[in-house]
């Protein structure tokens, strides 16, 4: 099962330095808003997404494949 994780971040004058930053550390964009679209984000916020790497013993349910052999 593939997990992911949120980040919302606000805009400002080194956000080209953030963003390089979180890119390398395997965040991706996935969305812009303003205070009208989402209330608890500052307006021009940055949404952010990365896939957690969960390890196999943190797993409390088998896969399908699993499951059949």
């Amino acid at each position: 099962m593939k997990h992911y994780e949120y980040k919302i971040i606000d805009t400002s004058k080194d956000i080209e330095q953030e963003l390089n930053r979180l890119g390398a550390e395997g965040w991706q964009v996935v969305g812009v808003t303003t205070k009208k679209q989402l209330l608890i984000a500052p307006p021009q916020a940055i949404i952010l997404m990365r896939q957690i790497q969960v390890s196999s013993d943190a797993r409390a349910t088998p896969s399908l494949a699993e499951a059949h052999a």
